[in-house]
């Protein structure tokens, strides 16, 4: 007797006796829950900039931390990603307001005290470093005295 033929009646009496083939949920339920946790632990938390941000070369020896994060494009200034002004409303001197109100807002959001708070500024490689300068005074004096400028890193040691 040959296995195909064994095989054969086997099939054929399952068949007669119209028991439905069942797919067990449990397994793929669990690999299906492996595979959500593995991905949510290893997406990155490394915040890449915008488009409309080209960032300038450097040689940072160390990861970025989790920041708050200004980003200067030459149209606006954008706290966590959401637009705070416009450059071009900007008054010409002193700390920018808009800006001041939305990193207090922030400050008061964190619940960090105030020697323990961190900006980083992402700023395109175009814009007027008048431009940078004001807004790292306008996060000194709304209380973030920690202020990385994030740069692009540079291969080599030039």
């Amino acid at each position: 007797m040959s296995a195909a033929s064994r095989r054969a009646r086997r099939m054929a009496r399952r068949h007669a006796r119209g028991t439905p083939v069942r797919l067990h949920l449990v397994s793929l339920m669990d690999i299906f829950t492996i595979l959500v946790f593995f991905l949510l632990v290893n997406t990155s938390d490394v915040q890449p900039p915008g488009r409309a941000v080209r960032l300038p070369t450097g040689r940072a020896e160390t990861p970025p931390r989790q920041t708050l994060v200004v980003t200067v494009t030459p149209e606006a200034i954008l706290v966590q990603d959401r637009p705070v002004v416009r450059v071009a409303a900007i008054p010409p001197d002193g700390p920018i307001a808009p800006l001041a109100e939305e990193l207090a807002h922030q400050a008061a959001r964190s619940g960090l005290p105030p020697a323990a708070r961190e900006a980083t500024v992402v700023g395109d490689r175009t814009i007027p470093f008048a431009l940078l300068q004001r807004v790292m005074q306008t996060l000194s004096a709304a209380g973030y005295p920690r202020i990385s400028l994030a740069v692009v890193r540079r291969e080599g040691r030039s």
